[in-house]
């Protein structure tokens, strides 16, 4: 008997893709303007103005693939939640009681940096211990209590979910689930420890790094620079968008490959030439600033 419940989406995804649109355009709009100012003091107030608004780019769209993949699986021989990287697989003989956040009697503390769709994290609450939250809203609110700690989920479902966790606690379990956490740290280990991988990401950012470092020496001692195949001057400053777009195109290829590789070995080649493209693309950016400096 297995059972799957997906938490409420609906207003959570629709919130969070609205901020990524919102961060994504502002972002590239200040990014533009910076491309296309002639002063070097508004070159980069707009280039901090557009790397503030893309920092939050990646948490939101990793919360937005989490929501969209969550599920809370009730089975006869336990309970397996699945919220993104994060899995937790709870035997049936290690849940003390399960109920409704709404019947606690007193108020939850929730986590710190949370929003529609993503209440994520974890707060020590007195009456209950460790608690952490893996849920998409307030109103379909349960907590799992297990004797390491109480999970909070929300399963858009409640009804249906406490009868068949009911129905299932009632049968007994025949063969107990194994239990297992797994965190998005298990991944990068993972990814660490594997020679190939390290050394791809770790050179790409070490070129990245070069180019920083090639460019912040050549900024101070350059007055303007001419785009290659044009004549026109452009202030020294400019050449920080060099380092600036490895960067991301760096964090882009090394996110999407993360998420190829932990698919198995049949796509780890796919994750090697991600991480080798922002290598080579480093490069390609590092001659590019060095035909500009000279």
């Amino acid at each position: 008997m297995e059972t799957e419940f997906a938490p409420t989406r609906r207003l959570g995804t629709i919130f969070q893709s609205a901020l990524i649109l919102v961060f994504a355009i502002s972002g590239g709009y200040f990014f533009f303007l910076a491309t296309q100012d002639p002063s070097g003091s508004g070159f980069l107030l707009n280039m901090v103005i557009a790397l503030i608004l893309m920092v939050p780019l990646p948490l939101l769209i990793y919360r937005l693939y989490a929501l969209a993949n969550a599920l809370y699986i009730l089975r006869r021989d336990g309970l397996m939640i699945r919220w993104g990287l994060r899995r937790e697989d709870i035997p049936l003989h290690n849940i003390e009681w399960i109920r409704p956040a709404a019947e606690l009697g007193f108020r939850l503390p929730l986590p710190w940096l949370r929003w529609p769709g993503g209440i994520l994290g974890n707060r020590r609450v007195p009456e209950l211990g460790k608690v952490e939250f893996m849920a998409s809203d307030l109103s379909h609110m349960v907590l799992v209590a297990t004797p390491e700690k109480v999970y909070a989920i929300s399963p858009a479902e409640l009804g249906p979910y406490m009868r068949v966790f009911r129905q299932i606690n009632e049968m007994g379990s025949l063969s107990p689930l194994e239990a297992q956490s797994v965190y998005p740290t298990v991944l990068l280990r993972r990814v660490w420890e594997d020679r190939i991988a390290r050394i791809m990401i770790l050179s790409s950012l070490g070129i990245g790094v070069i180019l920083l470092v090639a460019v912040s020496i050549a900024v101070p001692i350059i007055e303007s620079i001419t785009w290659v195949g044009t004549t026109d001057l452009a202030p020294a400053e400019s050449l920080l968008l060099l380092p600036v777009l490895e960067g991301l195109i760096w964090l882009f290829n090394f996110v999407l490959g993360l998420f190829v590789y932990r698919r198995g070995d049949n796509l780890r080649i796919a994750a090697y030439l991600m991480w080798a493209s922002a290598a080579l693309t480093g490069i390609l950016l590092l001659i590019g600033s060095l035909l500009l400096i000279f």
